[in-house]
């Protein structure tokens, strides 16, 4: 090889060869990816969805701060207040908690802390940490300790399944007292 094209070749080798080396290797995919867990896709305030299954409608959730999870398929409240209705849009209690998580994919929303509901009709609440509604099945679940109450009627337990009008409060163990009349 002649001396001259040796001069060209070899530092454009060398160079090629310093700039592999210092690539780390990572791969930059056009595919989505989890964000993580404290940052939101979007961020909005005062903002609100309706919880729905199979069409049906099942209330509506509000919250002061809402974050975006998952393309938007994944909902977190702070706080959060839901509005239970009936198919036919009549209300049937209300839900407040300081945080919860409502998820489009599974019609599931999860609340934790202090959580109250209130029934619109049957004058009946109910006090727990964490609640579980299931719009398919339109059940609210806990395994949490819980006290409900109906006028001076009480009723209280570890874990416990109802309609979200808590017409119909099943307590699952170390039930103590009734709301029956």
């Amino acid at each position: 090889m002649d001396l001259h094209l040796r001069k060209l070749v070899v530092p454009c080798i060398v160079a090629a060869l310093a700039f592999t080396l210092a690539c780390d290797g990572q791969r930059i995919s056009a595919e989505y990816q989890r964000s993580p867990t404290d940052s939101a896709e979007q961020v909005m305030y005062n903002g609100r969805t309706f919880i729905t299954s199979n069409g049906v409608r099942r209330g509506e959730v509000f919250g002061d701060t809402i974050g975006t999870y998952d393309a938007v398929t994944r909902f977190k409240f702070r706080p959060l207040q839901v509005r239970f209705s009936t198919a036919l849009g009549r209300p049937l209690g209300v839900l407040t908690a300081p945080q919860g998580e409502y998820s489009l994919a599974s019609s599931t929303l999860v609340t934790t802390g202090s959580v109250t509901i209130v029934s619109d009709t049957s004058a009946r609440r109910l006090v727990t940490t964490a609640v579980r509604f299931d719009a398919a099945k339109n059940v609210i679940e806990s395994d949490s300790a819980f006290t409900a109450t109906a006028g001076a009627r009480t009723l209280s337990g570890v874990g416990f399944t109802a309609d979200p009008g808590l017409f119909g409060i099943k307590c699952l163990e170390q039930c103590v007292g009734s709301l029956s009349r």
